[in-house]
C-alpha cells in the first residue's frame, strides 16, 4: 500500500500554522493594553452572621499591623489625591439582593472606615465602597490602598442601619438610591503578580463611562515554620488572596460537656474545645517585591538661567587671576530637561555669546558651553519638586579681551582658550502655577582650563600681540537661576 503525497498537507499546515500565530498576537496585544493598578491588600475576616470587628480574630491582628505600618507613611499621599482606599464587603452569589445581607455587608464596612477615620484621620472621601456579589471570600472585608487617583465615579457613601429591624432597614438600604456592586473576576497569578479585577455593575452610569478597577499585587511565598519570621513580617507590603483563617482559642471543660464562652467588641474571640481539637493555624510569613505596574509618565521641560542674560557668567571668572564673578555681555542660553521613573531626570544645556562692545579687536565678550547634568529628586512622590541632587559634566571655550577682563587705561588684555568642568549640584523647584516653575541651583567641582593664550593689546599698531601661554586647574563654584516650564509627553 503506497502513501500519497499531496499539495493539500501542505495547505493544512500552513493554515493552522497561521491561524496559530494570529492567537499568540492576539493575546501580546491585549497583554500589552491592559493595565493593571498596583495595589496594597488587605483581607479582614467577620465572624458569620456577625458585624463586630474583632482584632484578634483570623488574621485581623497580623492585617491590622501590615495596614498601620503602611497607611502611617502613606497618610500623605492619600490626602493629596496621588492614591486612594478601596473597601470591598464579600456576600454570597445567592443572597446578595436581601436588604439584610446589603445592611451586614454595609455596616461591615462602616465599622473598618471608622477604624480608618479614628485610627489614621483618613477623610471619608478618600475611601470607595463596594459590594462583591460574586460569592468569593464570604463574610470577609478587603481594604486596598490603590495607586491612582480616587476615579470621578466611585462611590464613597457607606448607608446601613444599627437596627435589625425590617423597616429600619429597608430605610437605611433604601438611601443608596443604586446598591453600588461589584463583581470579581479572578485572573490568577501572572508574572508574580496577583490579578484581580472588579467590574462594577452601577445602573446609575452608562457601562461605557466607568472603569473596572484592575488591580495587582505581589504574590507571596508562603512557608510554613514553627515561629513567626519576625523580619519578613515587618517588611511586608502586599499579600495575596489566599488567606489562612487563624483562630486564637481557648479550652475549659466541665462535667460531660464542653462549655463555649465568647467576647465581643475589638476582644479576642474565644472558643472552648476539647483537649484534642486544640490547634493552631500555621503563621504565614510574606515577602514582597515591590514592582510597579503602571508606566510612570514623563515631562520634558524647558529652562532658561536668568543671570547670562544679565551678563553675569554662570560660573567663576575664566583663565587665572583671582577667583570672583565676572560680568560682560547678555549670555543667550537655554536647557532641555527629560524627567522620568518617578524622581529621575537628565538635563542638556547650552549657552553662546559672541558680542562686541566697541572695536571686536580689543572689546570682546565670547563665551560657549555645553553641559550634561543627571539628577536624583528627594521626593518620590514623582512631582519633581522640591531638592534635587545630581552630577554635571560641561565643555566650553572663551574669548574674553579689552576692559572686559583688565580694567587698566594704559594696557588692554585679552584671553581666550578652552575649559571642562565636573563635580556635584544640588537645586530645589517650585512650581507657583501649572507647569511654570522656577528653580535654583548650586554647582561646586573642579574646573581645567587649556589651550590659553594670553594677549596685549596694543593701542599705536590696533591689534593683539600674543604674550604668553597658560593652563589652570582648580576648584569652581556656580549658580544657576531659571526661569522653566514643564509639559508631559508621555
Amino acid at each position: 500500500m503506497y502513501r500519497i503525497k499531496g499539495p493539500h498537507r501542505k495547505i493544512q499546515v500552513r493554515t493552522i500554522f497561521l491561524l496559530l500565530l494570529c492567537f499568540l498576537l492576539r493575546m501580546e496585544t491585549d497583554a500589552q493594553t491592559t493595565t493593571y493598578y498596583k495595589a496594597e491588600s488587605f483581607l479582614f475576616s467577620f465572624r458569620q452572621d456577625n458585624d463586630l470587628f474583632l482584632a484578634d480574630y483570623g488574621d485581623n491582628a497580623y492585617q491590622l499591623e501590615r495596614m498601620g505600618g503602611l497607611l502611617d507613611v502613606s497618610r500623605d499621599q492619600i490626602l493629596k489625591g496621588d492614591c486612594h482606599l478601596l473597601i470591598v464587603s464579600h456576600v454570597s452569589a445567592y443572597e446578595y439582593e436581601d436588604t439584610e445581607v446589603v445592611n451586614e455587608a454595609s455596616l461591615r464596612a462602616g465599622r473598618i472606615r471608622a477604624y480608618l477615620k479614628t485610627r489614621f484621620d483618613v477623610p471619608h472621601d478618600c475611601v470607595a465602597f463596594y459590594i462583591d456579589r460574586s460569592g468569593n471570600y464570604r463574610d470577609q472585608v478587603h481594604v486596598y490602598k490603590v495607586y491612582k487617583p480616587l476615579p470621578w465615579f466611585a462611590n464613597i457613601s457607606i448607608h446601613y442601619s444599627e437596627s435589625r429591624y425590617p423597616v429600619a432597614v429597608e430605610a437605611a438600604i433604601g438611601e443608596y438610591g443604586a446598591v453600588p456592586y461589584v463583581d470579581l473576576y479572578r485572573r490568577g497569578e501572572t508574572g508574580g503578580y496577583d490579578r484581580e479585577v472588579y467590574r462594577i455593575d452601577d445602573p446609575l452610569f452608562d457601562r461605557t463611562e466607568l472603569e473596572d478597577y484592575r488591580l495587582a499585587s505581589v504574590t507571596d511565598t508562603v512557608r510554613h515554620s514553627k515561629r513567626i519570621e519576625e523580619l519578613d513580617i515587618a517588611l511586608a507590603t502586599t499579600v495575596t488572596t489566599r488567606e489562612t483563617v487563624r483562630k486564637v482559642t481557648k479550652y475549659k471543660e466541665t462535667t460531660g460537656k464542653t462549655v463555649v464562652s465568647e467576647k465581643t467588641g475589638l476582644q479576642a474571640d474565644n472558643k472552648e474545645q476539647t483537649e484534642k481539637d486544640r490547634k493552631r493555624q500555621p503563621t504565614e510569613s510574606v515577602r514582597t517585591e515591590e514592582t510597579p505596574m503602571k508606566q510612570s509618565p514623563v515631562y520634558l521641560g524647558v529652562k532658561t538661567n536668568l543671570l547670562p542674560w544679565c551678563g553675569v557668567a554662570p560660573s567663576i571668572r575664566l583663565g587665572t587671576g583671582e577667583t570672583k564673578i565676572e560680568t560682560g555681555a547678555f549670555m543667550p542660553n537655554l536647557e532641555v530637561e527629560c524627567s522620568f521613573a518617578g524622581r529621575w531626570s537628565v538635563a542638556l544645556s547650552g549657552m553662546y555669546s559672541d558680542f562686541a562692545y566697541k572695536d571686536k579687536t580689543r572689546d570682546c565678550w565670547a563665551v560657549s558651553e555645553i553641559s550634561l547634568e543627571p539628577s536624583v529628586w528627594l521626593s518620590s512622590l514623582g512631582k519633581f519638586t522640591g531638592l534635587n541632587t545630581g552630577l554635571f559634566a560641561e565643555y566650553g571655550d572663551f574669548d574674553v579681551r579689552g576692559s572686559a577682563i583688565d580694567l587698566s587705561e594704559d594696557m588692554l588684555y585679552g584671553r581666550t582658550g578652552c575649559f571642562w568642568s565636573a563635580g556635584l549640584s544640588m537645586g530645589y523647584r517650585f512650581s507657583p502655577v501649572g507647569g511654570f516653575g522656577v528653580d535654583m541651583r548650586v554647582r561646586a567641582g573642579y574646573r581645567s582650563v587649556f589651550s590659553g593664550k594670553k594677549y596685549r593689546y596694543d593701542p599705536l599698531d590696533n591689534r593683539n600681540y600674543l604674550e604668553t601661554r597658560f593652563a589652570s586647574t582648580g576648584f569652581m563654584i556656580g549658580l544657576k537661576i531659571s526661569l522653566s516650564y514643564r509639559f508631559q509627553i508621555r
